[in-house]
C-alpha cells in the first residue's frame, strides 16, 4: 500500500511538470509567431513609407493568411497617443476609446531629429493569447513595435509628417 501511494505522487509530479513544460513551449511558439507578424507590419510601413492603401493591403494580405492572428482592443494597448488606428480586414478605423477588437493597432508620432528633418515614427501593437481548450483565452499578450524614422511619408491616414 505504501508503494502505491508513493507512485501516485511521482505520477502527479511528472504530470504537473509536463503541463508546465507544454504551456511554456506553447507560449514561446505563439510569441514567436506574433513577433513575426509585428515585424511584417513594421516592414510594410517602412517599405511603403507610411500607413497608406498599399501598406494596408500588404498587411491585410499577410494577416489573412496567418491563422494565429488574434484580435484585441487598441485602447488598452497604445495609451498616450492622440490618434490610434486599428486594422481590421482591409479597413482601418479610429480606435481611440473604442471597444472594438482589431488585428493590429498603429499610432504615429513625429520628431524633429538632430539634422533638422522631421521624422515620423509608427508605433505598432500585435497580439497573441494563451488559451486552453476547456478554459478558453486566459491572457492576451501584446507585442509592441516601432519603425525607424521615416522622412518622406505618403500617409493617407494622418497626412504629412509635421
Amino acid at each position: 500500500m505504501k508503494e502505491a501511494i508513493g507512485g501516485t505522487w511521482v505520477y502527479v509530479t511528472v504530470l504537473i511538470f509536463m503541463v508546465i513544460l507544454i504551456a511554456y513551449v506553447s507560449i514561446t511558439i505563439n510569441y514567436s509567431n506574433a513577433f513575426e507578424d509585428s515585424e511584417y507590419v513594421i516592414k510594410a510601413l517602412e517599405q511603403y513609407e507610411g500607413y497608406n492603401a498599399t501598406s494596408r493591403n500588404m498587411i491585410q494580405e499577410y494577416m489573412s493568411q496567418n491563422v494565429h492572428t488574434v484580435k484585441h482592443v487598441c485602447s488598452d494597448s497604445l495609451t498616450g497617443y492622440t490618434d490610434t488606428y486599428g486594422g481590421i480586414g482591409a479597413d482601418r478605423r479610429q480606435a481611440n476609446g473604442s471597444n472594438e477588437k482589431f488585428d493590429y493597432c498603429i499610432a504615429r508620432t513625429s520628431n524633429l531629429s538632430h539634422d533638422g528633418v522631421t521624422r515620423c515614427y509608427y508605433h505598432t501593437m500585435v497580439f497573441f493569447t494563451f488559451s486552453l481548450p476547456v478554459l478558453g483565452d486566459l491572457y492576451a499578450f501584446k507585442i509592441p513595435g516601432e519603425t525607424s524614422g521615416l522622412r518622406h511619408v505618403s500617409d493617407d491616414t494622418w497626412g504629412e509628417c509635421k
